[in-house]
């Protein structure tokens, strides 16, 4: 990134109003909110990871368009994997569900510029994908948890069957969401 577009990205930020300035917040917090569920699990403090998290995370509210939200999420998963070893912890689904803000947030202030109106319909649509993506992150955790409490023994068909499943499930709820708005356009 030039020092030219970096001046271009602090005046477009600087002219952020309504909802390009909530998703440019968002885009701050929800990595705090992940790291702080990372901090209950793990009990502790990783510093570097932090530090690196949030300064990624402010790289991106001021250009979401970039791959620096990718590398946040990467660094963040990474420092999951290493220090918490209680995977289906409700804090493991409240990060999931921090880092699905977080995402949702860039993708949806790269669309438009900061100060950009959104008319009430992107805004539903975006809320309810959003929704949609929640439920699902909810339902897995749901079933994983379920799954680890009952001790099911592992079954290779079983899980092929039900990875089949929750594909079709996406494709119908996508399919669901993305055309319902359409026909109420028409």
């Amino acid at each position: 990134m030039s020092e030219k577009s970096m001046q271009d990205a602090w005046v477009l930020l600087s002219r952020a109003r309504g909802v390009g300035a909530l998703l440019r917040l968002l885009a701050l917090l929800s990595p705090v909110a992940a790291l702080a569920c990372l901090r209950v699990a793990s009990g502790r403090t990783l510093i570097v990871v932090d530090v690196a998290v949030m300064l990624l995370a402010a790289c991106c509210a001021l250009v979401p368009d970039t791959h620096f939200g990718a590398l946040a999420v990467t660094i963040f998963g990474v420092a999951w994997l290493v220090s918490v070893h209680h995977v289906l912890s409700p804090w493991s689904l409240l990060a999931a569900l921090a880092l699905l803000v977080f995402h949702a947030s860039l993708a949806a202030a790269s669309i438009a510029a900061p100060s950009a109106a959104w008319p009430s319909a992107v805004r539903r649509r975006w809320l309810r994908r959003v929704a949609v993506l929640s439920a699902a992150c909810v339902a897995t955790w749901l079933v994983a948890a379920i799954a680890q409490h009952n001790e099911l023994p592992g079954s290779g068909p079983l899980i092929a069957a039900a990875l089949a499943l929750v594909a079709f499930a996406g494709l119908w709820a996508s399919d669901v969401v993305l055309h319902r708005g359409e026909q109420r356009g028409r």
